[in-house]
């Protein structure tokens, strides 16, 4: 009984001499590599007491000053690391200049370097920080992080759902919202990162497709239908903004770029009508979906290098209507003629503003030819022009005079005001009238000045009348 509780006791000994040979068989072993490297125990093996986290820094390079940079540098890494954030930016100056960093209770208690010719010089710092505050600041990184994934996870539902429902692009803009918040700062999932994010969206972008349907190139209408590509089925895409652009000439006959907003809603597509009668009679129109506000948004705060994928993927979505416009008054026999006035009232033998309106309509393929018309009464007109141009359909006829003059500086200022009607000859109909219409020049001489100005009326005047014609 005796040799057995004696058998026993050996065992629970040699056991308990295994498992402390074992426990500290990796102190020993890194007391070992120390002594054989020549340098102190402390760089692989620091202790220290139960509230202080250790950070051990390294720097191996020719000049020993940078060494000893080096080691400051690796433990910021090192504290960066733990914490969850950079901090090299914030705490390098103070650390480097006080051996410590006060937010962190942080300081340099050893240090070691090692220099000869035949080797690169070796510095190692030793610091302890106040584990508390250590764990405090990382902490709140962290539940940063989580809240990032959090909000992130629940705008990916939402999007989900979204696409469930055909909203794509409520679906991509809730992606483009999870990307501005990854943005922010690190995130604990692949899913959740900005590139990844970005991806998704890209991917939901190439899927559209837009079509054209019930086009006609010659009034510029169009249906405009967007799906979205898929191997069985190819569903509407519903609510989508979609941007008509295109070039149009301004009340001067000046070329300027514009566009018309309009909505998929619940119907997936769009009916285009050129609502801007100063559409150009030649072009074409691009539809697009209209992600321009979103895409000043995402610039503001992510890189553009970054937003470069997306933004070709937006260049390549859209689709182009080409048109060449033809009035329904294009075969019409139409007469024009605009008489201008002196400021006495006496009639002007110049037709600047019946040049300026014959102008504009030709480029839009109408024929207008200039016809003097005296007649002032409405039914004196109609029996003026049976009489001078048989067979007229419609009569182009306004009157402008001035209505100031002076002088500023080196320059004669003039204004001209007046109005032009279009008439049907055989309703014997009033179809069109500007109402007044005021137009300003001024040029270093009176007379060139009133010239510019009757231009400029005949240009307005004119193309206010566009929306008869088209």
């Amino acid at each position: 009984m005796k040799h057995r509780y004696r058998r026993f006791g050996l065992g629970v000994v040699m056991a308990l001499i295994v498992l402390v040979l074992f426990s500290s068989c990796t102190s020993f072993s890194n007391l070992v590599r120390s002594q054989v490297e020549g340098i102190p125990s402390w760089v692989y093996n620091p202790v220290v007491s139960s509230n202080r986290t250790a950070f051990v820094g390294k720097g191996n390079t020719q000049l020993i000053f940078n060494a000893k940079l080096m080691a400051y540098e690796d433990i910021l890494k090192q504290v960066s690391d733990f914490i969850g954030e950079p901090v090299q930016d914030l705490y390098y100056r103070e650390l480097t200049t006080t051996d410590a960093i006060e937010d962190f209770g942080l300081n340099i208690v050893n240090e070691y370097s090692k220099s000869d010719s035949r080797s690169p010089s070796q510095y190692y710092l030793l610091a302890t920080a106040d584990t508390a505050k250590l764990e405090s600041k990382r902490t709140s990184v962290y539940n940063a992080v989580l809240q990032r994934d959090e909000d992130i996870a629940a705008l990916i539902r939402k999007a989900d759902s979204a696409y469930r429902a055909n909203n794509d692009i409520e679906a991509i803009m809730l992606y483009f919202d999870a990307a501005l918040i990854a943005s922010e700062g690190p995130v604990t999932n692949k899913k959740y990162e900005l590139d990844a994010l970005l991806a998704k969206s890209i991917t939901f972008i190439n899927a559209l497709k837009f079509s054209l349907s019930k086009s006609d190139p010659l009034q510029a209408t169009a249906t405009v239908q967007l799906r979205r590509r898929s191997r069985l089925l190819s569903p509407k895409v519903l609510n989508a903004p979609v941007v008509a652009e295109f070039d149009a000439l301004n009340s001067l006959g000046a070329r300027y770029a514009d566009s018309l907003l309009f909505n998929t809603a619940s119907e997936g597509f769009i009916q285009f009508v050129p609502y801007n009668y100063g559409l150009v009679g030649n072009g074409s129109i691009r539809f697009s979906v209209d992600f321009s506000s979103a895409m000043l948004t995402l610039a503001e705060r992510i890189p553009q290098e970054t937003l470069e994928p997306l933004q070709q993927a937006l260049d390549k979505h859209g689709i182009d209507f080409s048109y060449s416009l033809v009035s329904g008054f294009a075969s019409k026999k139409i007469i024009g003629d605009i008489r201008e006035y002196e400021y006495t009232g006496t009639l002007r033998n110049t037709k600047e503003a019946l040049s300026a309106l014959l102008e504009l309509y030709d480029s839009r393929g109408v024929t207008i030819s200039p016809v003097s018309l005296i007649q002032e009464e409405e039914g004196d007109l109609y029996d003026e022009v049976a009489l001078k141009a048989p067979g007229t359909n419609l009569v182009v006829r306004g009157k402008a005079g001035v209505v100031d003059e002076s002088q500023i500086g080196d320059q004669s200022v003039v204004v001209v005001t007046g109005s032009i009607q279009l008439w049907d000859m055989s309703k014997r109909l009033l179809l069109s009238d500007t109402l007044e219409v005021e137009a300003v020049a001024f040029a270093p001489l009176a007379e060139d000045a009133k010239k510019k100005a009757f231009r400029r009326f005949g240009q307005i005047s004119s193309s206010l009348l566009l929306s008869s014609f088209f």
